[in-house]
């Protein structure tokens, strides 16, 4: 397929014609050829984009609630659509992503609504802030496009949105869907790229007012350093425990291991640590040892197995890497012995690792987990909170002993007795898994500009 810019409600070239290919997960052939946007493909987007915003900024809450009505009932009707697509750029099996992607994002567009249809302002005045501009992940790119791009929309903005390279499909699929539902024109424009200075162009731009960025940590810091002066909203790196303090039946088992493999560490919301009550050990190891031992690698998006292949290359390149830095730490390895294809990572649990390890505290993106026991559950904290990041924790316990733990743990989210991927509500994460504001509501203080009336 050959995926362009969409610029002003068209689908449009790039002005340099470069492009770049993206390649099929699975078998590694290419998949996509897409256009290569580049710094004037981005200052014609802002003029549309400031045309639109200047139309839509003082738009009805009737009007908006119809828009959103629109994009919903789009998304319901072509659902197929969008788990197929994406599974395939993302290399996950379609029920994950039928669950975790697609109707996440329609949950999450039934609060808007109600946001919407709650907001009274009878103590604030909120007023539009702009141009806002978008860059989306990879991750379940649908559901993070609905959390970011749409409540900007819905406060009154105009919004750039820069697809995650690894899943240029999702531009093409809400470009298609803005075509079809006849969303004003320039209101939403979506462009592709791997350059550089686009990038910093879009970030630097005067005429862009406040930038969400989702993605990793590296990515952010190089835009953090050409940071100039405005609203942002940036969110990368996730180290995210998974904590059993219970007896656990063979499904729960299932369940909780789903959340490192099913993604393959690749995912912000995957596991990277089990911590267990060190009475559980036996009967754990000797269940992640059948399970790998039974584990076969997936041969497509309707393959039911949760070892789904690395998407990127860097990916596959690091993760040998990786195993060394667990054998230097002189720490048992429970994994997978099968052969399997190159970008087929064998995914491994280690034990007895090092708490200030390279490999507990970054960022790792690939299926190399950690299992940690310890006595008494007051200890999780003290041995998870030396990560440096603090996205989301998943705890399987009776409520009142879980609650002990989650207050400790210095996470932005913590679930009870499931995998947090499943949480529908927009979720902020502490230290350096968020940066700039935490505020997702349509008419918080990012979004809008609040003035308060006294």
């Amino acid at each position: 397929m050959v995926i362009k810019n969409f610029v002003n409600n068209e689908f449009t070239d790039s002005k340099s014609k470069n492009v770049f290919m993206t390649v099929h997960p699975f078998t590694r052939e290419n998949l996509h050829t897409v256009t290569n946007s580049e710094p004037l493909d981005l200052v014609y987007a802002i003029q549309s984009a400031q045309k639109a915003y200047l139309n839509w900024k003082d738009s009805s809450i009737a009007d908006r609630v119809t828009l959103l009505e629109k994009i919903r009932a789009y998304i319901r009707e072509n659902k197929n659509k969008f788990v197929e697509a994406e599974s395939l750029d993302q290399g996950l099996p379609t029920h994950f992503t039928e669950a975790a992607n697609i109707q996440i994002a329609l949950k999450k567009m039934d609060l808007f609504q109600s946001e919407l249809s709650e907001q009274k302002a009878q103590s604030s005045q909120c007023s539009a802030v702009g141009v806002i501009a978008v860059i989306l992940s990879w991750n379940l790119s649908t559901r993070v496009f609905v959390e970011k791009v749409i409540p900007a929309l819905l406060a009154g903005n105009a919004v750039i949105v820069k697809t995650s390279s690894s899943s240029p499909i999702t531009g093409q699929l809400w470009a298609e869907l803005l075509q079809n539902i006849a969303c004003p024109a320039g209101l939403i424009q979506i462009l592709n790229s791997q350059n550089l200075p686009f990038v910093q162009l879009l970030v630097q731009h005067p005429g862009i007012k406040a930038l969400v960025f989702t993605g990793e940590l590296d990515h952010l810091s190089q835009i953090i350093k050409t940071m100039p002066h405005k609203k942002i909203m940036l969110g990368a790196g996730a180290k995210n425990p998974a904590v059993v303090i219970k007896e656990t039946t063979e499904t729960e088992k299932k369940e909780i291991i789903d959340s490192f493999m099913l993604g393959q560490g690749q995912l912000h919301w995957n596991s990277s640590r089990l911590f267990i009550l060190e009475k559980f050990q036996s009967d754990w190891v000797g269940f992640i040892e059948s399970y790998f031992g039974q584990l076969t690698p997936s041969e497509g998006i309707h393959d039911q197995s949760s070892w789904t292949p690395l998407i990127k290359n860097k990916y596959i390149t690091s993760f040998s890497q990786l195993m060394l830095t667990a054998k230097s730490d002189q720490a048992k390895l429970l994994q997978v012995q099968k052969n399997c294809k190159d970008h087929f990572a064998k995914p491994f649990f280690t034990q007895d690792m090092s708490n200030c390890s390279t490999l507990q505290q970054d960022q790792v993106m690939a299926p190399a987990f950690i299992l940690s026991t310890v006595k008494y559950p007051f200890d999780v904290p003290k041995y998870s909170n030396v990560s440096y990041y603090g996205f989301m924790a998943s705890i399987w316990a009776d409520a009142e002993k879980g609650d002990k733990v989650s207050q400790q743990l210095d996470v932005g989210l913590v679930s009870l007795n499931r995998w947090g991927i499943f949480v529908d509500k927009p979720t902020a994460g502490v230290k350096q898994s968020t940066f700039g504001s935490t505020d997702h509501q349509i008419f918080g203080t990012f979004y809008s500009n609040v003035k308060n009336i006294t």
